[in-house]
């Protein structure tokens, strides 16, 4: 798995843009700066964004050749990141730990994508946030980016059973024009999502 994401990262070109995706970027503008985690944070488009805005960025991918390029764009913009070289498996943070989590366009098999989704809610801080954006069941088929395994794509029952103990502040699926370096390109349908941790 290793070797298929560093061989996708493996260009001087920036794969999904070096700008942040723009629900990520909408959303985590309104919230008071803290301190962050970005999974599967790939080039660093996201996290640099948020190290620019003064939050402290902790990020992690499991290809060492997208976290150099994300290193590179955060030298350029000079921000840091604590960004490790792991798998979403192995990655372990304190518990609240962390006021927002970002997951873009992070997709796994649903046995996994439940227990990391589960493990997000344990590193929140009480009153911290989930920001996600990914793909919906409806854009398998589609050539604009994703999985092309339907067990992979989200849906709403999904992710509101995913975090069920939390608050959904929003939620939508909708149809949209990617335009996110090379490999996110065109309509595409993908699913957002913020949801709080309850502070009591």
């Amino acid at each position: 798995m290793k070797a298929n994401w560093n061989s996708r990262y493996d260009s001087k070109e920036y794969q999904y843009g070096i700008e942040p995706n723009d629900f990520f970027k909408k959303t985590v503008s309104k919230l008071v700066v803290g301190r962050l985690l970005v999974p599967a944070a790939g080039e660093g488009r996201d996290a640099v964004f948020a190290a620019q805005l003064g939050w402290e960025v902790h990020a992690f991918d499991s290809s060492d050749t997208a976290q150099a390029k994300a290193n590179k764009l955060a030298g350029e913009r000079t921000v840091n990141l604590h960004y490790e070289c792991i798998d979403a498996a192995s990655v372990r943070y304190p518990l609240e730990s962390f006021d927002a989590i970002a997951l873009i366009f992070f997709h796994q098999m649903p046995e996994e994508r439940r227990k990391f989704h589960q493990q997000c809610i344990k590193w929140l801080k009480p009153g911290g946030k989930i920001i996600l954006e990914g793909f919906h069941k409806d854009q398998l088929g589609r050539d604009s980016g994703g999985p092309k395994d339907l067990d992979m794509l989200f849906n709403k029952d999904e992710l509101s059973q995913d975090f069920k103990g939390l608050q959904i502040d929003y939620i939508k699926e909708k149809e949209c024009v990617l335009n996110e370096g090379p490999l996110h390109q065109g309509k595409a349908f993908v699913i957002d999502l913020v949801a709080t941790k309850s502070i009591s």
